[in-house]
């Protein structure tokens, strides 16, 4: 901002304070801005118009960001530049209608002419904030409780495929191969999947067997979906079934329709448990969660709450940091608890039903039985869900009833009861109660089975009679480097008997270094004699050498052997993360019993096209050398493109945008910030960037903070509404950049002012005595000049002939001219401007 506006700011400070009555950023009938420059000094109204003014723009009563805007004498405004920053909760589209709007020069007041749905503009003097009314104004004072589908559906495929090998000596390898697929096509969505397994044994020979679990299409609606095909009906649609043993339903071709929480929109709710801050000063407030800014709010002097409804759902802990004056004068963690709720009265049932034939679509085919299933959850009270489930499946008929609880607002307990005509009745009971340094948890489920029974001449053994198994954790932190869990169960099933577990762990530093201490004892059965029991203690260190990037870990410890003998350890093990290298980490470890020395190794690597890990081990009691393989790699195509990825973090989209990067630069980091949540490195090449389904969002790109090249990305943003399964594209260009300071002015050596000046990396405006500055391309540094909307010439520099320091080119006085061309003679003539 120049000093010419700051001086035009400070002037409307000092009418603000003498304002009488408060203005509200979204009336359009307040007065002109004609009227409200009559209260300024006549020097300070020379430099208002035709000067470049930072604003800030409500749309339809909701923020829309800051804006760089220049005010004409004619009581038009145009926009210079939009902040990529978004602030509350403005769609994509709507700020897409901001820029396009306001490219061109736009009369103050009602629109009459090429308004786009834009009613109105007004601007207020007082508190400079340019507010713009849409016919949809009225509409979006009700918050949408559903996601739009995108308009053009987004077509596309998501491939996730898995490679897993193990093998060794006295055995041969097992393998499979498998992956899972999400399409669109419209505003469908296909699922499928594959699985090859390949089981080797000593004594038989290769086993390959080949498996389609699911090959359906399915569509979202408000609140409901339709699926059809073959699939495996196991109710996870949004509805919580009671446990139903036996009854799992083999892959059904048939259609399943049900509630679904696909396109909803999330409301902002306040943590349950409020955060508090008191400020001496005007500041502001920090919230940071592992590191990452989540949200800064400004506050007032004294006790106040900070508002968290703008944070996440979940609960997990935070850093709010108090800023007063650019000093952090309080830093402490606090608790945001937020955790997903049913809670909603207008919608008590939530369901899912199925009904089809059972049937395999690849591999040994099953009698077309008929196989059909319903659930339901219903919202009894605000805190309390109701559940039913009836299923026929895999021979077995299942009836289920269930009943989650949250007697707090943190604390719930859920508890089920089934009968099954193949396995007997059961039931189980689950309670959690967390707190805020730790939690509580018990789980008890017992069943009555009816034992050995055959059905079609193939025979189950179950164990007959009264099973159950309980237990009870409880973990605590009592300082933030020092916690500790414990566990105590009872079984009467496979295993027998009573079972316990303690662990403590300490982290301290010492000249430098992380020290983490951690001792566990144990005494469980080991089978269904209650007097075989597994009992030991272990003491670890693990030292962290933070710079290095390299941990160290020793051992030792006591327990029971497989042949009932105490079997005295003591381990050693390292561990390198490595930086630029394919391979990102290696480790290895060693470590000595009575039976002699055991080995291992494992290693990770990630490449732009897969990732995955592998370990070699020797056992000290069998001898010979085992190991195994892990891959990952996920592909996206759109029909016109495709991009490979090994990213690990590809594997939480269900959407994703192909970004291809083309760089001037040969070593420069490039990230993607998605405003959905969530970032990713981009390499120069093709990228597949993982994004959300159904939900509008946005891509920032930026550079790491740890460079800052003469550069510019253009576009610097992108917008995008995919359904599921959908592939995007966007091209992204790193350009070497400079900027250009000069000066604008005519034929008579006159400035120009309040013209707007573009390039193809950057947008500015000249001040009154002509003044600019301007980021252009290295390799074309050309500027187009514009005034009231028409186009006055282009001009084309030379860096050669002017003075460059640094990344800065100093051009002096640039002359403007003003490009015609007659239209009847084709001849082109020139017109000072």
């Amino acid at each position: 901002m120049s000093k010419i506006s700051s001086a035009v700011f400070l002037a409307i400070g000092m009418l603000c304070r003498q304002a009488a009555a408060a203005h509200s950023g979204a009336a359009v009938n307040g007065p002109s801005l004609f009227e409200q420059a009559e209260r300024l000094p006549a020097d300070f109204v020379e430099q208002l118009f035709d000067s470049p003014l930072v604003v800030r723009i409500d749309f339809d009563g909701r923020s829309a960001g800051d804006a760089t805007v220049t005010l004409s004498r004619d009581g038009k405004i145009q926009l210079v530049a939009l902040s990529d920053e978004q602030r509350g909760d403005i769609a994509q589209g709507d700020r897409e209608l901001i820029e396009k709007f306001l490219r061109e020069p736009r009369p103050l007041g009602t629109c009459e002419s090429n308004c786009e749905g834009v009613l109105a503009l007004h601007y207020n003097l007082q508190d400079s904030v340019l507010s713009i009314v849409t016919g949809r104004a009225e509409q979006n004072a009700e918050q949408k409780k559903y996601h739009a589908l995108p308009t053009s559906g987004g077509n596309g495929l998501i491939t996730y495929n898995y490679l897993n090998l193990t093998g060794g000596q006295g055995r041969e390898v097992t393998g499979r191969y498998a992956f899972d697929a999400v399409g669109s096509v419209g505003n469908w969505s296909i699922n499928s999947g594959f699985q090859a397994t390949q089981n080797r044994g000593m004594r038989r020979a290769a086993d390959v067997q080949y498996s389609v679990p699911n090959l359906y299409a399915q569509r979202e609606f408000e609140g409901t979906f339709v699926r059809a095909g073959f699939f495996t009906p196991d109710m996870a649609t949004g509805v919580r079934p009671p446990r139903m043993p036996g009854g799992a339903a083999p892959t059904a071709l048939g259609v399943m329709v049900g509630t679904s929480e696909a396109r909803e929109v999330d409301g902002a709710r306040p943590s349950l448990y409020p955060v508090y801050v008191t400020a001496n000063r005007q500041g502001m407030v920090e919230i940071y969660r592992n590191g990452a800014l989540l949200h800064s709010q400004q506050v007032q002097p004294g006790l106040q709450v900070v508002d968290t409804r703008p944070l996440p759902s979940g609960i997990y802990e935070v850093e709010v940091k108090l800023i007063e004056d650019g000093r952090v004068t309080s830093a402490r963690n606090e608790l945001i608890s937020k955790p997903s709720a049913w809670n909603d009265p207008n919608q008590r049932v939530k369901y899912a039903a199925f009904a089809g034939q059972e049937r395999n679509l690849m591999g040994q085919d099953r009698p077309h039985a008929f196989t059909a299933g319903a659930a339901i959850n219903y919202l009894a009270h605000p805190r309390v869900v109701l559940g039913a489930s009836a299923q026929r499946a895999a021979e077995a008929n299942v009836f289920g009833t269930s009943v989650d609880w949250q007697f707090s607002d943190l604390a719930r307990a859920y508890g089920s009861v089934y009968h099954s005509s193949k396995h007997g009745v059961g039931g189980d009971l689950q309670i959690l109660v967390p707190y805020r340094d730790g939690s509580v948890s018990l789980s008890h489920s017992q069943s009555w089975q009816r034992g050995d029974r055959a059905y079609r001449n193939v025979r189950t053994s179950v164990r007959r009679g009264k099973v159950h198994d309980s237990a009870i954790t409880w973990s605590h932190r009592f300082t933030p480097k020092t916690s500790m869990m414990a566990r105590a169960s009872y079984a009467n099933g496979a295993t027998k008997g009573l079972g316990m577990d303690l662990s403590v762990s300490h982290q301290h530093r010492v000249r430098g270094t992380d020290l983490t201490w951690r001792v566990a004892a144990f005494d469980r059965p080991t089978g269904a004699v209650a007097r075989t029991r597994n009992r030991g203690v272990e003491v670890g260190l693990s030292i962290a050498l933070g710079k290095e990037k390299r941990n160290y870990s020793v051992n030792v410890g006591t327990r029971t052997g497989s042949d009932g003998r105490r079997d005295h350890y003591a381990s050693l093990g390292v561990r390198q993360e490595l930086q630029n290298s394919f391979i990102t980490s290696v480790g290895g470890a060693a470590t000595v019993d009575r039976y002699g020395l055991s080995v291992g190794a494992n290693t990770q690597f990630e490449h732009p096209a897969v990732r995955g890990d592998t370990f070699v081990q020797s056992s000290s009691k069998e001898g010979g050398i085992a190991g195994g393989m892990n891959l990952f790699s996920t592909v996206g195509t759109n029909g016109k493109s495709a991009a490979v990825s090994g990213k690990s973090n590809v594997f939480n989209g269900s959407s994703a945008v192909i970004v291809d990067l083309e760089s001037d630069f040969k070593d420069v980091t490039v990230r993607a910030q998605d405003s959905q949540g969530g970032s990713m490195e981009l390499r120069p090449g093709r990228n597949l960037v993982p994004v959300s389904a159904y939900r509008s969002g946005r891509l920032q790109y930026f550079f790491d903070r740890s460079q800052a090249p003469a550069a510019t990305l253009q576009p610097s943003a992108s917008n995008y509404h995919l359904n599921k399964g959908g592939v995007g594209y966007e091209k992204v260009h790193v350009m070497k950049t400079m900027t250009v300071v000069g000066r604008l002015v005519d034929h008579a050596r006159s400035p120009v002012r309040a013209a707007h000046l573009s390039s193809p990396v950057g947008r500015s405006v000249t001040e009154t005595d002509g003044f600019f500055a301007l980021e252009v391309s290295r390799a074309n540094p050309t500027i187009k000049v514009e005034k009231g909307g028409k186009h006055l010439s282009t001009l084309r520099l030379k860096p050669q002939e002017h003075q460059v320091e640094g990344d800065s080119l100093i051009v002096g006085e640039l002359e403007c001219e003003a490009e015609q061309v007659n239209v009847e003679t084709g001849e082109r003539r020139n017109e000072h401007g």
